[in-house]
């Protein structure tokens, strides 16, 4: 791993081998996360494809590490049928080489929002005080959060718009 890092250091030097390396660096690291999302929750490429509203053969083409045709429309298509978010940012080329030295299908899971919530909020801040400056008001019933004494509560539960509490 630290070889890999240093032979990259000394590379990147070239600004247009940097540059293109690190293209397909992230064009296989979404594929790859594609793929291992699909996994992680036991779907087939068609059963992702109907959660996404796409075809099955979309699904293929977007899993293949060659792909390179990535738009945040589809790639938030994705993430909402996997239950996730994207997050797109421009990052120094060190924190690529150290992306590229750790990337495992272990690195690239993903759980959902709502059992990353309900984790976050049990550990660490389920223990802090947490302060809304405006209370959330929806249509649709979703998870709340009850304070007592300006501490969260361990346990998330679901609960109907009129019945959310300030």
């Amino acid at each position: 791993m630290k070889e890999l890092v240093k032979t990259l250091v000394t590379e990147f030097d070239d600004k247009e081998y940097a540059h293109a390396y690190m293209e397909e660096f992230s064009n296989m690291a979404i594929a790859a996360q594609i793929k291992v999302l699909r996994e992680q929750r036991g779907w087939t490429q068609k059963q992702l494809a109907e959660a996404a509203n796409m075809k099955q053969e979309r699904v293929c083409a977007l899993e293949d590490v060659d792909y390179d045709a990535w738009t945040i429309k589809i790639l938030r298509r994705l993430a909402k049928a996997f239950d996730l978010t994207v997050k797109v940012s421009f990052e120094k080329f060190s924190s690529g080489i150290l992306d590229v030295s750790k990337i495992s299908p272990e690195t690239l899971k993903r759980t959902s929002r709502e059992e990353d919530l309900i984790e976050f909020f049990r550990n660490e801040f389920g223990h802090k005080k947490i302060i809304w400056s405006q209370p959330v008001i929806t249509t649709k019933p979703s998870l709340c959060l009850a304070l007592t004494n300006n501490m969260a509560l361990n346990d998330i539960e679901y609960c109907e718009p009129s019945r959310k509490r300030a």
